[in-house]
C-alpha cells in the first residue's frame, strides 16, 4: 500500500469550484470535522475525499487507498 506521505496535500488535484476546495473542509468527516484537510485521497472504489491527518490514516487503515492523480 502507498504511504500517507505519498499522497498530494490538499487542495493539489481538487476541482477549485468544488465544496471542499472552497470551504476547505474534511470531506471524510463532513461538517462535524474541525481539523484541515491535508491530503487528497482517492480510495479503491473510485471515491475522492479532502482528508483530514485522522481521515486519511482511517482510509489507509480500514479501505486501502491510493494516491490521487
Amino acid at each position: 500500500m502507498t504511504s500517507i506521505d505519498e499522497w498530494p496535500d490538499f487542495p493539489e488535484g481538487l476541482d477549485p469550484e468544488s465544496v471542499s476546495f472552497r470551504e476547505a473542509r474534511c470531506t471524510w468527516h463532513g461538517t462535524t470535522c474541525t481539523e484541515p484537510p491535508v491530503k487528497v485521497v482517492r480510495t479503491r472504489d473510485g471515491a475522492r475525499w479532502a482528508a483530514c491527518e485522522r481521515a486519511a490514516r482511517t482510509i489507509a487503515a480500514d479501505r486501502g487507498a491510493q494516491p490521487e492523480g
